[in-house]
């Protein structure tokens, strides 16, 4: 049995949403007519709903989820399926129930103004508008919803089609390397995902004019907080790291920080020291060849302090396992933890 099965698993949350926009045909027929040119090189799309704020509510509601969705879980295929460890299992559930309730009702509320907002577009679209275009309410609830599937982790021992042995072999050995590279994704996006953050951190600390917000002290707590529910692979690096960023950067309070220039200070040199402990390493994974299966993220640019970093031992070739990574990762954080 993969041991990575016991301990999470696949999700993917679908959210329809009804768009209000049209392709009208016949304007787009027009329109290449009068420009002698092809219909098939552009078309005109209408906006069927002008000021519709209740349907902003809703496109805002999913924006959210998803936000908190991406946020509690770690990729996984392209596919939209995403890995979610069973220790978030319960709050992932509770949240995404509670989300469909804010959903459900801010459908209903969009809809008990549709009407109105129909009438107030009909001018404004003038020739344009077509009662056709404008679907019932029972047919429009339809076209809003939102479900969480769950799916097990594939693992090779559940492979039971009717092959050779010799085609059984190598099948297994592919859904196993599936499964490597697909937890190494992971594991790197949770690093660069963490490192992003303290990095961001550093740098408003850093600098003296710089307002320090709640909600980047709350990324910084929510980030030590899931760093150990997220980190499936166990590996003892990212639970040394968000021990670190608990102990070290969520000592202190906003205020109290903003209070005090020298606790500010003090703060800003071990989030830059974090920050740095990790930067050479994640560059060299970020600069990867697409076979080693590297995320495309975006590090943050801003400079950091230029403090003592790691050996050479440490920095990986360019294609790695997953084992090799997450042994890597972990004597690296060792490494340069000496070092600062």
């Amino acid at each position: 049995m993969n041991p990575i099965a016991e301990k999470a698993m696949l999700v993917a949350v679908h959210i329809s949403q009804w768009t209000a926009r049209k392709h009208d045909r016949s304007v787009s027929r027009e329109v290449a007519s009068t420009h002698n040119s092809e219909e098939k090189l552009g078309r005109y799309n209408k906006r069927l709903l002008a000021g519709a704020t209740k349907l902003d509510d809703i496109q805002t509601l999913a924006g959210k989820i998803r936000a908190y969705f991406y946020a509690t879980t770690l990729p996984w295929s392209d596919e939209g399926l995403r890995i979610l460890p069973a220790t978030l299992f319960f709050d992932l559930t509770s949240r995404m129930k509670e989300f469909e309730q804010e959903f459900h009702i801010a459908v209903e509320d969009f809809i008990e103004e549709y009407p109105q907002y129909v009438e107030s577009t009909r001018p404004q679209l003038n020739g344009l508008f077509c009662a056709e275009d404008y679907p019932s309410a029972d047919s429009l609830r339809a076209k809003f919803g939102i479900s969480l599937e769950i799916l097990p982790i594939p693992s090779s021992e559940d492979f039971r089609v009717q092959l050779s042995e010799e085609q059984k072999t190598m099948i297994s050995q592919q859904i196993d390397e599936n499964v490597r590279n697909s937890l190494a994704k992971s594991n790197r996006d949770l690093w660069f995902r963490t490192y992003e953050v303290i990095a961001h951190f550093a740098s408003r600390l850093r600098d003296p004019d710089a307002r320090l917000h709640a909600s980047i002290f709350a990324k910084v707590a929510d980030m030590a907080e899931l760093l150990p529910k997220l980190n499936i692979t166990d590996d003892p690096a990212l639970n040394e790291l968000a021990r670190k960023v608990k102990d070290e950067l969520c000592e202190f309070s906003v205020s109290t920080l903003r209070n005090h220039p020298s606790l500010r200070a003090d703060t800003a040199a071990k989030a830059s020291c974090l920050a740095n402990q990790m930067d050479a390493t994640l560059k060299e994974l970020s600069d990867a060849p697409e076979g080693a299966a590297s995320p495309a993220v975006n590090t943050v640019s801003s400079p950091l302090l230029f403090l003592p970093m790691p050996s050479e031992a440490f920095i990986p070739p360019p294609t790695q396992s997953a084992d090799a990574m997450f042994a890597h990762m972990a004597a690296y954080m060792g490494d340069a933890a000496a070092a600062a």
